[in-house]
């Protein structure tokens, strides 16, 4: 059930894209969602970095790599948060300081570029009409994802802190 053909060159693409996570290399990430299909024909590195996925992915692959599951990974991520906003601060307090950050770091993104933007729904438009077209699916990305959700699930249940 969870097999599938992966060509030559998506299996070195993705040995690339393992690596540059373990040594956490995350400025290479944009070409390796090229090399794997991830980013339609056209679209640059560049245009990639630019849209801001290094350091979304970076911090996720960060909290990834450390093992332990989701309930370790949100317990890191509050942690985290607690450290950047404030540990006094309650859950909700803390996921809208967040938000009020990301958006900040997107409006300067837009006006650096001259786009004049006003309100939360404004700025998520723009840059989701923007980048929408800098990334696609391919179709095996199902099944390698299936596959390590079925591995991580089995290690977790020997050890909470396991980590694909």
């Amino acid at each position: 059930g969870m097999t599938l053909a992966v060509p030559n060159n998506l299996q070195y693409a993705l040995l690339e894209l393992i690596a540059h996570i373990n040594v956490e290399d995350y400025d290479a990430i944009p070409n390796d969602f090229i090399n794997l299909g991830f980013s339609p024909e056209g679209v640059t590195a560049e245009r990639l970095k630019e849209s801001g996925i290094t350091e979304g992915l970076s911090f996720a692959f960060r909290q990834l790599s450390q093992g332990g599951g989701p309930k370790k990974i949100q317990e890191r991520v509050k942690a985290e948060f607690q450290e950047r906003y404030g540990s006094d601060l309650s859950d909700e307090e803390l996921r809208n300081a967040a938000r009020a950050e990301m958006l900040q770091r997107m409006e300067q993104q837009l006006e650096s570029e001259g786009v004049d933007v006003k309100g939360v729904t404004n700025v998520m438009e723009e840059m989701s009409r923007r980048n929408r077209e800098l990334f696609k699916l391919p179709p095996y990305v199902l099944y390698v994802a299936r596959a390590f959700s079925t591995l991580e699930g089995i290690g977790l249940s020997i050890d909470e802190n396991y980590g694909i």
